[in-house]
């Protein structure tokens, strides 16, 4: 039986407005909180981690690198937070 995530009575996981998951993007996208916030908990801990691992290894200048990528990966999702609500 599927949920149908547009009624209230429904038991399920809620679903995050657009606005929302936008504001959690662009203030705590680099530590993954938008993808935790729409359910993608496990490429959220994978840029929670990318992100720490860059805080320690920035003074080798590696961090750099590893903080380039989480921020071309939190770019990407802004186009595919749109796609995400709809699923």
């Amino acid at each position: 039986m599927a949920i149908d995530r547009h009624r209230t009575n429904e038991v399920g996981p809620p679903v995050a407005s657009t606005l929302v998951t936008y504001v959690v993007w662009f203030f705590f996208g680099n530590i993954g909180g938008h993808r935790f916030l729409t359910g993608r908990v496990f490429s959220g801990a994978v840029m929670l981690v990318l992100h720490v691992l860059g805080w320690l290894t920035w003074w080798f200048g590696l961090g750099f690198l590893i903080w380039g990528f989480v921020g071309l990966w939190w770019l990407l999702d802004a186009f595919l937070i749109p796609g995400w609500l709809r699923d």
